[in-house]
């Protein structure tokens, strides 16, 4: 089997989130092919090389990785880096006004102690505890409490969107990677 030496740059926030990135555009495009689609998908990303940019340039750099990174991995490193929201407020909130009347009903919930997830609901308090006692029959390592709820049945139940707000100055970092891949 060989290997083929591979070259990619990306944008992202930071190096982890750019290598999963590569990792995962590299599947969809070439796919598993046994481990050998020479690829970043048949690379594992185990060096930053990005303090080694400090005694040499770019250009040294890249050809001291093609010289010492190990078959099925992958170096990277930044090329420019990120730049944060420095907004003292990140988000934006837009609220929806409620208009007219709601109509609230009260509702009993069946909620697993520890995720918070909701296994049975009912109007009747008794009726949610007899669903409930059947879940628990057939999942007897769950442990589940009934509340009262409130919710809302006739009307908009959105109230507010929020939404990241970006700063004019905010940028992803730029990364490169080069791996040697099985092909």
């Amino acid at each position: 089997m060989g290997a083929e030496l591979i070259t990619t740059s990306v944008r992202s926030k930071n190096i982890k989130d750019a290598w999963a990135n590569v990792y995962e555009q590299a599947s969809e495009y070439s796919g598993h092919q046994d481990g050998y689609s020479g690829d970043f998908n048949t690379c594992q990303f185990t060096k930053d090389m990005t303090s080694f940019l400090k005694s040499m340039t770019t250009k040294q750099l890249d050809l001291y990785i093609a010289e010492h990174c190990p078959k099925r991995e992958a170096w990277g490193y930044c090329i420019a880096d990120p730049v944060q929201n420095k907004n003292k407020v990140k988000s934006q909130v837009d609220v929806t006004p409620q208009k007219g009347t709601r109509k609230w009903e009260t509702v009993y919930k069946a909620i697993t102690s520890w995720d918070q997830i909701e296994v049975a609901r009912d109007r009747s308090q008794t009726e949610c505890i007899k669903k409930a006692r059947a879940y628990i029959e057939s999942n007897p390592n769950a442990s589940l409490k009934v509340i009262i709820a409130k919710e809302l049945v006739d009307g908009n139940v959105q109230c507010a969107t929020i939404t990241y707000k970006k700063s004019q100055t905010e940028k992803a970092g730029l990364y490169k990677f080069i791996g040697v891949a099985a092909c």
